[in-house]
């Protein structure tokens, strides 16, 4: 027997959310709940329970009787994002490099298999499955980091470092494959247990990125 679908507030929410991660919609382009229903072929009080969900999530700003604006990346919000991945990042990487060369290899073997990923992304052209697999990547690190609540820290920023990934990117292939060897370069640190190494390729691979945005 089929499964029933999500209910439509969810599916509407879901849809909204992923275009806003996906640098897909505009901050300057007013969102109508009308027009969103009509798209996805639903009533309008399961869009305006999404755009209310989303507003406290912070990525929307109601307007009444008008529609919502997407809330621009503030630099506020870029500076507290990239300073608590560096502090997350940095003490994984210090569990990680302590751990036995074999430990380190399988770790190190699943971050190559995302960076195959990414590159198999790339030649498709296809930015969006690139930035997911960007999060995928970092998260894989911070998953290993010996320390669940900072693992569950990290999962809290990785839709925020999807839309920042996503911005950085914008529609350049070629600075995104920039930022995949930088992958590269981590994962090699890591698997050597060089500690020093890895924090400053991942000072230079967050400030590479941080600028772009």
């Amino acid at each position: 027997m089929q499964k029933d679908k999500a209910p439509a507030a969810e599916r509407a929410y879901e849809h909204l959310k992923r275009r806003i991660i996906d640098d897909e919609v505009s901050d300057s382009e007013m969102l109508s709940e009308a027009a969103l229903a009509s798209e996805l072929g639903m009533s309008r009080t399961p869009v305006r329970e999404a755009f209310l969900r989303l507003e406290v999530e912070g990525f929307l700003k109601l307007y009444p009787k008008r529609g919502a604006l997407v809330v621009p990346i503030s630099p506020r919000e870029i500076r507290e994002v990239y300073e608590t991945r560096m502090l997350v990042d940095e003490h994984s990487a210090r569990h990680i490099c302590s751990l036995t060369a074999e430990e380190r290899g399988l770790i190190a073997d699943v971050l190559d298999a995302t960076i195959a990923e990414q590159h198999a992304a790339l030649d498709k052209d296809d930015l969006r499955a690139y930035a997911r697999l960007d999060a995928k990547f970092h998260q894989t690190i911070m998953d290993n980091g010996g320390n669940r609540l900072l693992a569950n820290l990290g999962h809290t920023l990785r839709e925020r470092q999807q839309r920042f990934t996503a911005t950085a990117v914008g529609r350049s292939v070629k600075r995104a494959r920039t930022f995949v060897a930088q992958h590269a370069l981590l994962a090699d640190a890591l698997r050597a247990g060089h500690l020093d190494t890895y924090l400053t390729e991942l000072e230079s691979h967050l400030n590479s990125s941080r600028k772009q945005l």
